[in-house]
């Protein structure tokens, strides 16, 4: 019995010590500050992948249980950017996904920096190879009444996406 308690004791997760709230605004990209700066300063959002583990299920007697499966599956990581006045970062981004069609897959490692409530980086969200896949469409329209400066929505596949720190 003593063995068991020990086991339970060494293997709880421990209580944070910081008890503040993460800010849904303080982050920072970084892509490839030579290629790719003008999209890496305009970014205004973007959602952390899902992560998914398969399951598998096993019956017994009647009874159904579940084991983890051996894959985990990442869906696409989503930016939002504002558009520069001159469009360099739609460009950007407009211009890899050309390439990448008639060049050939140009990859590029991608991190994501969650920053704290005095801007010092907090957790670092790596995605290894990451290329775009979609590009929104951008409407341009004489019907506002206030300026709305417009942005895009940019999607991105990568091979792993890890938390480095």
């Amino acid at each position: 019995m003593e063995a068991l308690l020990f086991f339970i004791n060494t293997n709880m997760a421990k209580l944070t010590t910081n008890f503040n709230f993460l800010s849904p605004t303080g982050f920072r990209l970084t892509i490839n500050r030579n290629r790719f700066a003008n999209v890496e300063y305009f970014i205004t959002g973007f959602t952390i992948p899902s992560v998914t583990m398969g399951e598998a299920a096993q019956g017994f007697r009647g009874h159904t249980s579940f084991l983890a499966g051996d894959a985990i599956g990442y869906d696409s990581l989503s930016l939002r950017f504002a558009i520069d006045e001159d469009m360099k970062n739609y460009t950007e981004i407009f211009d890899w996904m050309v390439n990448n069609r008639e060049v050939g897959l140009d990859f590029s490692d991608m991190i994501l920096t969650v920053l704290s409530n005095h801007n010092n980086g907090n957790k670092e969200f790596q995605f290894q190879d990451a290329f775009p896949t979609s590009l929104s469409g951008v409407e341009f329209t004489t019907q506002a009444t206030d300026v709305e400066y417009l942005q895009a929505d940019v999607s991105f596949r990568y091979s792993e996406f890890r938390i480095i720190k």
